[in-house]
């Protein structure tokens, strides 16, 4: 049997590890929580961003008006007294025998169909409503999606930096050997050390980009606390895209902004026929009770507007005009959708193109100089300027080759905007080949 002090001792041990494991599994879920994926960016924007919630409030106001339209006329209830007389009469006054009494109800009758026809027109507006609404969604996820890219880039820029410093840090040990062994002149450890402090700002100067860029993001998000205590988890990388014209155009003339237009220009042309019906006068029934001195009756009326000089030209006149304007406005429009989109598709094929230029020789011919020159300056074959100017070389590559995936994942962004889709389609690259 185990001893009961060993059972005790396992005991303390495995509480003693988990209080020892807590810290890092806290830190493990801070980080966890603390990092944000470009996804849960955009989902933010549609949950929380103010202009979303006004939008969303502008709808529900013209579907109040919508419930408004649909509504019938209200009837009126009238009272009236007649034959007030102003001197005493004979034999005294009497509200039976001197007054005539009214009452009676009033309903206005429409005519040409202007109940149906208010209401079409007010489902219009909640539908031009609800495409702005949406227009304004894709826009904001696009300035959300391009913050994210400027972030990212940033963050790159960092860590390259970094490691360009972790580099010269050996760099200059190895001079700090070598001039206390006297191989080497002070002036290149001076040197050294100048260069690793020249790029000790430029990290400072990066991080602080990379702070301001972070705060860019939390407001195209629409966030009201500007802490930025978060890291991006996405990572820049060359993801090609499939790029099919014919579905292109077909997406982006289903685009929210065209769809706007077109839901504009059906309001319009309901509006038209209301204003055409209501050349159409109503008309006004009256019924109800006469007391006339001692003797009652029933009342009745039927009132007709004469639409001899008023028949509501100029608000039809007013109404087709704004339908042909809005027309004119809707091929304009379908002619800008189809030049973004023809702009924005070609960009992203000519940024692929130059990312394929620099994946095939442009990097590894920098990584290679760098290389040769940091070998040739362990064994004396070179001086230090040499290596710096390589290395600076190096640096200067992948800066470009970094910035040249952020623009071209800019590009896609701005591809996605221009077709009105989420995500375009991913296509998968082999390496050494190009599809």
């Amino acid at each position: 049997m185990i001893p009961q002090v060993l059972v005790a001792q396992s005991k303390v041990r495995y509480v003693v590890w988990c209080w020892l494991l807590i810290p890092t599994l806290i830190a493990a879920q801070s980080a966890a929580s603390n990092s944000l994926t470009l996804t849960a960016a955009v989902q933010r924007v549609r949950q929380n961003h103010p202009l979303l919630v006004a939008a969303k409030q502008r709808v529900a106001m013209f579907e109040g008006e919508l419930f408004e339209a649909g509504l019938k006329p209200n009837p009126t209830f009238t009272v009236s007294g007649e034959n007030i007389p102003l001197d005493p009469p004979e034999g005294g006054f009497g509200f039976k025998r001197t007054m005539d009494w009214f009452a009676y109800f009033s309903h206005t009758i429409e005519r040409g169909n202007k109940r149906e026809l208010r209401r079409a027109a007010a489902e219009r507006a909640v539908e031009v409503a609800q495409i702005e609404a949406e227009t304004l969604e894709r826009q904001l996820v696009y300035e959300v999606k391009v913050a994210y890219q400027q972030a990212a880039i940033a963050r790159e820029r960092i860590e390259l930096l970094r490691e360009n410093i972790n580099q010269l840090g050996q760099l200059v040990k190895l001079n700090e050997v070598r001039v206390n062994a006297g191989y080497t002149a002070e002036g290149d450890l001076i040197k050294t050390r100048l260069e690793a402090q020249r790029l000790d700002y430029s990290w400072r100067k990066a991080m602080i980009e990379y702070d301001r860029a972070k705060i860019a993001l939390q407001k195209a998000m629409g966030d009201s606390s500007f802490e930025a205590d978060f890291e991006l988890e996405e990572r820049l990388d060359f993801k090609t895209v499939s790029l099919n014209a014919k579905s292109l155009q077909d997406a982006a003339l289903r685009r929210s902004n065209v769809k706007a237009v077109e839901a504009r220009l059906e309001k319009a042309r309901a509006f038209l026929q209301l204003q055409r019906a209501s050349a159409k006068p109503d008309l006004t029934a009256s019924f109800g009770y006469k007391r006339n001195g001692q003797d009652n009756a029933l009342y009745g009326a039927l009132s007709i507007p004469l639409p001899l000089y008023n028949k509501n030209q100029g608000n039809i006149a007013r109404s087709e005009a704004e339908v042909a304007m809005i027309e004119a406005e809707l091929r304009f429009e379908r002619a800008v959708v189809l030049a973004e989109l023809t702009a924005a598709r070609r960009t992203v094929e000519a940024n692929e193109r130059q990312i394929e230029a620099l994946r095939s020789q442009f990097l590894r011919n920098a990584d290679e100089s760098q290389q040769v020159s940091l070998a040739a300056y362990r064994e004396g074959a070179t001086d230090l300027l040499h290596l710096i100017d390589a290395q600076r070389t190096r640096t200067q590559a992948q800066e470009l080759y970094f910035q040249a995936l952020s623009d071209y994942q800019l590009a896609i962004h701005e591809l996605e905007r221009a077709a009105g889709i989420e995500q375009l389609p991913r296509r998968e690259i082999v390496e050494g080949t190009k599809q």
